[in-house]
């Protein structure tokens, strides 16, 4: 028998033995560094304790960090920043925030969380993450108890928002003047608000109005009924004032009327005013309308047949 060769295997069997002894405890083992090492809690896979050293985590410049893309949960103290960030995903976090992240960049943030903000290097805007989109927040809301004005509010530049809080109406800034932008904003000067807030043309004027027009700009009002009826008004527009007034129907149409008895076998009489248009004329012989052609600027002639005795009654009315 080989005692040698089997004292042999049976070292070697022990080694291997031992050797799996001693992993499997390290592998299920507990670590503590620092005070009171026999004393770990069972849940605790590494403890650190100590009342006079710290521990230091990876000490790194803001770039440095970006170019490290660990598992999540990592963590590495920012030199730059001088606060504790955690990878969380795609982006490191900082933990100095309270868990709103501000970004001070000309690009957008990516890989952001509900509340953090962006901060725009190139337009001085600042936008809140919403969980979608960013959005523009404003730094010029101004506040108090009462109306603004230039004394009330003396920093403010054109664009400015502020709130009335006794009533929580809302003014604007136009560089010059507050303007009161809430829903219950009166108006007036011929526009009136209905009962859903919407602006409508009508009402009293309250100051003189002029509403300016030309050839291209022009005013005109569309679907007017026609209606038959001389005791209507109608608007004028005075030539030097251009102010609308109305004037009724039967002013418009004036007239110019001339009797003429006529001699026997006379059929040319001359008119009241020159003539401009035919039609604006009307010629009877003893109350009965005739016919008639114009010979020249301001006479006409009966119609054919028709002849005047001595003392016919001739009337023309010319209207204009």
């Amino acid at each position: 028998m080989d005692y040698g060769n089997k004292f042999f295997k049976i070292k070697k069997a022990l080694f291997i033995a031992l050797i799996l002894i001693v992993g499997t405890q390290y592998a299920t083992a507990q670590v503590k560094i620092g005070d009171d090492p026999e004393q770990i809690d069972v849940a605790s896979i590494l403890e650190l304790e100590s009342n006079s050293r710290a521990f230091v985590p990876t000490r790194v410049t803001n770039a440095e960090m970006n170019n490290i893309f660990p598992l999540n949960g990592a963590l590495v103290y920012n030199t730059d920043a001088k606060c504790i960030f955690v990878f969380e995903g795609a982006v490191w976090k900082s933990l100095c925030g309270a868990g709103i992240e501000v970004t001070l960049s000309a690009s957008v943030p990516t890989g952001n969380l509900v509340g953090d903000l962006w901060i725009n290097t190139e337009e001085n805007k600042t936008r809140v993450w919403n969980g979608t989109d960013w959005v523009l927040i404003s730094a010029n809301t101004k506040s108090g108890a009462g109306v603004p004005s230039l004394a009330t509010v003396t920093n403010a530049i054109a664009g400015d928002i502020y709130v009335n809080t006794t009533d929580g109406t809302i003014f604007s800034y136009t560089g010059t003047n507050w303007v009161n932008n809430s829903s219950t904003s009166p108006v007036s000067n011929g526009l009136n608000r209905s009962g859903s807030d919407e602006i409508e043309l009508g009402g009293a004027l309250t100051k003189p109005t002029v509403i300016e027009s030309n050839t291209t700009n022009t005013l005109a009002l569309e679907g007017l009924s026609a209606v038959d009826d001389n005791s209507n008004m109608v608007v004028t527009i005075d030539t030097v004032t251009s102010i609308l007034s109305r004037t009724a129907v039967s002013s418009l149409v004036q007239k110019q009327e001339v009797v003429i008895m006529a001699n026997n076998g006379q059929n040319q009489f001359n008119t009241p005013l020159t003539i401009t248009n035919e039609q604006k004329i009307d010629v009877y012989r003893n109350g009965v309308k005739i016919s008639f052609t114009t010979i020249g600027t301001n006479t006409i002639e009966l119609e054919i047949n028709v002849i005047c005795y001595q003392n016919d009654e001739i009337r023309i009315v010319q209207f204009f």
